[in-house]
Parts: C-alpha cells; sequence; structure tokens
C-alpha cells in the first residue's frame, strides 16, 4: 500500500522542516488520459479546486482533534489511524473528477504532514491527562 520504509522514512525527515503543506501539482496530481492524444494540463480553477479539497482535508482533520482535546481523554493509537482514515476517505471521495486524480504521493505527503501536527497536539493531550491525573496531586 506504502513505498519501502526506507522511502517514507525520508519522507518524514523532510517533512519535519515544514510547517505547512503545499501541493506540488506535477508531483502530486495525474491527469486522466483521453482518446485523444492532446497533453491535458491543469487549469487556474483545478488547481483552486486541488487546494480547496486539500484544506476541507486539513481542517477536517484540525477538526477531529480539537474534539479530541475537548473530551479530555489520554492519547490513544486508534487516533492517527482516524486521521489516516479520514485523509483516505476524502481523497476517494475527491477522486470522482474527469480531469485528474491525486496519486500516492499526494496521500503519503499530506497524511506525513498531517500526522506530525497531530503528534505535537497529541502530546500536548498527553501531558494534559497525565497532569490532571497525577497521583500525587491527590496525596497532598
Amino acid at each position: 500500500r506504502f513505498e519501502p520504509k526506507s522511502v517514507i522514512a525520508e519522507k518524514i525527515k523532510a517533512c519535519s522542516s515544514k510547517n505547512m503543506f503545499s501541493t506540488d501539482f506535477s508531483k502530486h496530481v495525474t491527469m486522466k488520459r483521453t482518446w485523444y492524444v492532446v497533453k491535458k494540463t491543469l487549469e487556474k480553477c483545478d488547481r483552486d479546486t486541488i487546494e480547496q479539497i486539500t484544506g476541507r482535508i486539513t481542517q477536517g482533520v484540525k477538526a477531529m482533534i480539537a474534539r479530541k482535546e475537548q473530551q479530555r481523554l489520554d492519547y490513544n493509537a486508534s487516533y492517527i489511524h482516524e486521521i489516516l482514515n479520514k485523509i483516505r476517505q476524502e481523497v476517494d471521495s475527491a477522486a470522482n473528477n474527469a480531469k485528474y486524480t491525486f496519486n500516492n504521493d499526494y496521500i503519503i505527503d499530506l497524511s506525513v504532514f498531517l500526522c506530525k501536527m497531530a503528534t505535537e497536539r497529541f502530546e500536548d493531550m498527553h501531558r494534559a491527562f497525565k497532569k490532571a491525573h497525577d497521583p500525587t496531586v491527590y496525596l497532598e
């Protein structure tokens, strides 16, 4: 399903220096073939739609994380799986476009970026949970 681990590890390292995800249209989007030979390119409206889809996925993941934070529960590994499933569902639902498709590089790069962002917030959430449930506080 994913590329060899070394490639993903390189992507994680490369993403660690970025604070923002930016869609590389030549890398992340594949034009669908047509029955005629003329090569199709992305129009501005297509690029805008792709950016809107990326923004909607990002906002959806941020909202999911915010709901987890509001519940004041401890971190659970299933949260990362929920994020990955949400990304996959959103990309699959956007794949109905007749002109282009998102390729695996898009899914992997966006997943790495959003999971990195989520990890930072989940670490804060875990620290807050530990502090709120520290038995030494109750014993004092």
